[in-house]
């Protein structure tokens, strides 16, 4: 069984309105049973919704994928993760802060279409397009 890998909120609304290539890579990573999401993620899907097909889409989405919790030691890897960036002058969004401590501290890649907001945290692997080749091409 391959490993699992976190998507990011970012692909995860790619997916919903149909927009290549990342929904296409979704339907993959779901067909295959390896995606999984973050509770980050739970909270920015529900976050503004108010048409009733994406707050069904995505209660049907987070259902049926396995989503990782923002525990003490996820929100520690998150902590040092904040103090580092800011550090570096490099601070990206707190949401992105916390998905990448839940990555780290599950040692999953992130497969993301944000890869400026990650490329400066070098715990976390992210997902290469390149390497989920779709339908064994």
């Amino acid at each position: 069984m391959e490993d699992l890998i976190i998507a990011d909120t970012d692909v995860i609304i790619d997916f919903f309105a149909d927009i290549p290539p990342f929904a296409n890579i979704i339907s993959e990573l779901i067909k295959k049973n390896v995606l999984a999401i973050t509770s980050i993620s739970v909270y920015e899907l529900y976050a503004g919704v108010s048409g009733k097909k994406r707050l069904k889409q995505a209660e049907t989405f987070i259902e049926n994928t396995f989503v990782f919790p923002l525990d003490s030691v996820e929100a520690a890897i998150a902590a040092k993760t904040y103090t580092y960036l800011k550090g570096k002058g490099k601070l990206i969004g707190n949401e992105d802060i916390l998905i990448a401590g839940i990555c780290i501290a599950n040692s999953l890649p992130l497969l993301t279409r944000n890869v400026a907001h990650f490329k400066n945290i070098q715990e976390l692997e992210l997902a290469s397009t390149e390497d989920l080749k779709l339908g064994g091409k």
